[in-house]
């Protein structure tokens, strides 16, 4: 399992607002991880799924995405990718001061009534006329023509205004997850981050983050998709990985160093979720 990180993505900050084609998934972009940006991702074309806060959607050519900032996502099984993607702070399409008609379109970014709405089906009436929005900004951004900072802003407001018109249509997805569960196995997921080569079982979790092992169990897997433990399995293995092609350090130091407690173990947890040895992905790698 890849790193859980929040970082800002978009560099240039003056102007908070990026649009790029996506061949396929970036690397790291195929575990969970979240962001600081809302991400609007077109798929122009190509197959695949999305798990959003602990609920899978399946995607076809013509499928709209809203990610909004704090939301915990993957992409995978990815067929012939094809995607827009747009990313952007999330006050960038407000007014700069914080009043009601700002808060009631931001309301469309929040984990709370509307998490179950990440997809606008092509199949939707306003979903052409959204896809055509999207490849508007594309153009505008490309071509930077004087004024297109504000043309891309009145491009984002349009495309809002209308999903948040026909927001009561799109309901293809089971119920959300909590805002409290979201922010409580974030935590977990951080701290497993920091301190995955230490020792971590669910007992130490249940104290530490005062959580009962059931709903701990149950709300993770709901989230991730898999266990607290075979999360921190799956954590240990990239870091495993990375080293073994980074470094010259020795199987078992590397095992050590990533929270294996044999070098028995590591090998034959490594071959399962890999199909191959420690010392064989090195040689093939490195090949």
């Amino acid at each position: 399992m890849g790193k859980i990180f929040k970082p800002s993505l978009i560099e240039e900050h003056d102007f908070p607002f990026e649009s790029s084609i996506s061949y396929g998934v970036e690397e790291g972009f195929h575990e969970l991880h979240w962001h600081n940006e809302v991400e609007i991702c077109y798929i122009r074309q190509g197959t695949g799924k999305y798990l959003i806060n602990g609920i899978d959607y399946n995607f076809s050519a013509g499928d709209i995405f809203i990610i909004s900032n704090d939301d915990i996502h993957l992409c995978y099984d990815d067929n012939n990718l094809i995607m827009q993607v747009v990313m952007f702070d999330p006050f960038f399409i407000g007014s700069g001061s914080a009043n009601p008609f700002d808060f009631e379109y931001m309301r469309i970014f929040a984990n709370n009534i509307y998490s179950p709405n990440k997809k606008i089906k092509h199949t939707y009436e306003y979903a052409k006329i959204l896809s055509d929005i999207l490849t508007e900004i594309e153009t505008e951004y490309e071509s930077m023509q004087k004024g297109y900072e504000m043309m891309i802003k009145s491009l984002l407001l349009r495309f809002f205004a209308l999903v948040f018109r026909n927001i009561s249509e799109n309901s293809d997805a089971g119920k959300g997850i909590s805002q409290n569960a979201v922010d409580k196995i974030r935590g977990i997921l951080l701290y497993i981050d920091m301190n995955y080569n230490k020792h971590i079982d669910l007992k130490m979790l249940e104290q530490k983050f005062e959580i009962s092992r059931p709903y701990l169990c149950s709300t993770f897997k709901s989230l991730t998709g898999i266990s607290p433990m075979d999360y921190i399995i799956r954590k240990r293995i990239a870091e495993a990985k990375q080293k073994l092609i980074s470094t010259e350090k020795n199987i078992l130091a590397i095992s050590e160093e990533c929270g294996f407690n044999s070098l028995s173990n590591f090998n034959s947890l490594f071959k399962r979720m890999t199909g191959l040895t420690p010392s064989s992905y090195r040689k093939n790698t490195y090949l």
